[in-house]
């Protein structure tokens, strides 16, 4: 049953990227491809684009401090900033956070009611990220379902969990930098 919610909810409404306000003048189109039918977010003079709901929290934690202890974070809302490891190639409706420094450690991000979605090439980009930290039973069937909608199926955070659990993030609301190749 699980399944199929999973499946249909993928297989839902196109996902549409929200500007998180209004775009200065001087705003330009991001260069990154969206989901099909996906109206394109704008990159604003520092080269954020945003996506989704406009962030309420001010503070932002690193990726490394959420993805090392994610359980304190649970049923708190949380600005983290870290890197897009993977990105579903359908709709853009999940993500794999990670470190910019690398590691191991990686979580899974869902957008919040399925209502936005992010580029699908986005993987390597900055990303900023705010929502709820959820814990979630590791569910074979979904993990499998992840893994045939990715482009990088080792990087699937449900493979680490511990004692049958893993730890989400349900974004509300994304910010995405391309990063310099260095």
């Amino acid at each position: 049953m699980l399944l199929t919610l999973v499946l249909i909810a993928c297989g839902a409404s196109e996902p549409t990227p929200v500007a998180e306000a209004p775009a200065a003048p001087e705003a330009v189109a991001a260069p990154e491809a969206a989901a099909p039918g996906a109206a394109a977010a704008t990159a604003t003079p520092d080269g954020w684009s945003s996506f989704g709901s406009a962030f309420t929290a001010d503070d932002v934690i690193p990726a490394a401090q959420l993805l090392k202890d994610s359980a304190s974070f649970t049923g708190k809302t949380v600005r983290v900033e870290g890197r897009v490891a993977d990105v579903c190639s359908k709709k853009g409706c999940w993500m794999v956070l990670t470190a910019p420094e690398g590691g191991q450690e990686m979580m899974r991000v869902t957008m919040k009611d399925h209502a936005w979605g992010l580029p699908l090439d986005c993987t390597g980009q900055a990303i900023q990220l705010e929502g709820e930290v959820v814990a979630k039973a590791v569910d074979p069937e979904t993990v499998e379902h992840y893994k045939s909608e990715s482009r990088k199926p080792e990087m699937t955070p449900e493979t680490q969990a511990t004692a049958g659990t893993s730890y989400e993030l349900v974004a509300s609301g994304a910010r995405l930098k391309p990063v310099s190749p260095g």
